[in-house]
């Protein structure tokens, strides 16, 4: 990684400096200041001597610049982008991050001249983004030297980008919030609504804080985890094909198999929570991802003998793809964790009217009313400490939220669980079209 300005950091340092760019909102109040501090540090990060922030403006089409290093006074007065303008533009309207190692070779920007103030022909480029929702976009350019970007840093400032944008959204609940405190003091006639609301707000901080911190730790265990996991996984894989059938090593070595799969499941889970990944826009058929939801599970059901009965509607359901099967995985996971050996699930897709209806039930060890509501913030579990790590419900909400959809519980302690996901046939871009 000698062309780039990472590779002269040790891991552990790179994790300090990253982690010290996420804990920026927690010494700041002011939006503006957050972003030109955010950009500040990003910059000195990657070896920069130029950057910007820009953010979309409310119900436009238009990129505003909000913070800028390196630029001149005059260059930076009222600088407004328009979606596809670009480098910025090009990434605000696709939502996809830009590695652009030589604009002057590119043929993506083959019409883009570059202002004459920049050193270098380099750029990386990313959106910021919330749940797919389009905040504003960070570019980075001018490295010091004159030397090019590393792809390695364009993931590196895409990771950082999904930080900068869930700890903008969490300054401005922020000020809502206190907003709302101060209004409630004028208002005793809307007091309750006020403080229903203000409650409200106060949850929603709190959430972003937790993903937040996911988002660093994820970004820690995917580097330091995946690739020793993908070896380990390899090397298994390999002793089990040198191994008959009868032989008692098999049967340690599938139990170690296992536990690597819960390993990766976890990393993913946690990944899944902090990056906001956009939907395909592709159409998927319901049944086909209900099935390769319990393929993926297949070695989870056989060694528990549980019974999976499907009824399954016979007309072709397809809907646009925004993480249906992930949906479909999490729920059926949490039912084969609940059932004791021998258990049984039932799982059945349906229309009705202009809703796809989608049915999980088990006759598990159920859930207490009180924790309908919990058991989809983050962290929030009730397995064993070895079983879960509480993520796995909060991506089956956020997705079901995308589709704008609804999750209806209904279990009592030691009388089973059935979850019932209705989601809108018709919708598109992840909003509904109704």
């Amino acid at each position: 990684m000698s062309d780039n300005n990472i590779g002269q950091f040790m891991q552990t340092e790179l994790f300090q400096k990253v982690s010290s760019i996420c804990a920026i909102v927690n010494s700041v109040i002011d939006e503006r200041e957050f972003l030109q501090i955010s950009l500040s540090e990003t910059m000195d990060l990657l070896g920069a001597k130029r950057g910007s922030i820009f953010l979309l403006k409310e119900n436009t089409s238009e990129l505003e610049l909000k913070a800028a290093i390196g630029m001149e006074g005059a260059e930076k007065r009222n600088m407004v982008k328009r979606l596809g303008e670009g480098v910025v533009g090009r990434v605000a309207a696709t939502k996809k991050p830009i590695y652009v190692k030589d604009i002057a070779t590119d043929d993506r920007f083959q019409n883009y001249k570059a202002r004459g103030s920049y050193q270098s022909p380099s750029f990386i480029c990313a959106p910021l983004l919330i749940k797919d929702r389009l905040i504003g976009v960070i570019n980075v350019a001018d490295k010091e030297g004159g030397v090019l970007f590393g792809k390695e840093e364009l993931y590196l400032l895409d990771f950082l980008a999904s930080q900068i944008a869930l700890n903008y959204r969490r300054i401005g609940l922020y000020y809502k919030f206190k907003t709302i405190l101060r209004e409630s003091q004028d208002l005793k006639n809307e007091l309750g609504k006020s403080s229903q609301e203000a409650t409200h707000l106060k949850k929603q901080v709190l959430l972003h804080e937790k993903l937040a911190t996911i988002g660093k730790l994820a970004g820690g265990i995917a580097h330091e985890f995946n690739n020793p996991l993908d070896g380990v996984m390899r090397y298994t894989n390999l002793c089990l094909e040198h191994v008959k059938e009868d032989e008692v090593v098999r049967g340690y070595l599938l139990e170690i198999k296992h536990g690597l799969n819960r390993m990766a499941t976890i990393v993913s889970n946690l990944l899944a929570c902090s990056r906001n990944v956009s939907p395909s826009m592709q159409k998927v058929d319901v049944n086909a991802s209900l099935d390769q939801a319990i393929v993926s599970l297949h070695a989870e059901i056989a060694h528990k003998n549980i019974k999976v009965d499907k009824a399954l509607s016979s007309r072709p359901l397809e809907i646009i793809d925004m993480g249906l099967e992930r949906v479909f995985t999490n729920l059926l996971r949490n039912a084969v964790d609940a059932v004791e050996k021998d258990g049984i699930i039932l799982l059945s897709t349906s229309q009705e009217e202009e809703f796809f209806v989608f049915e999980i039930s088990d006759n598990g060890c159920g859930l207490k009313c009180d924790s309908f509501e919990k058991i989809f913030e983050p962290f929030y579990t009730t397995k064993d400490i070895d079983k879960g790590c509480g993520l796995g419900l909060t991506i089956v909400s956020e997705i079901v939220k995308c589709y704008f959809g609804q999750i209806d519980i209904e279990s009592a302690p030691g009388k089973g669980a059935k979850f019932i996901i209705k989601i809108p046939i018709h919708t598109k871009n992840g909003q509904n079209t109704k």
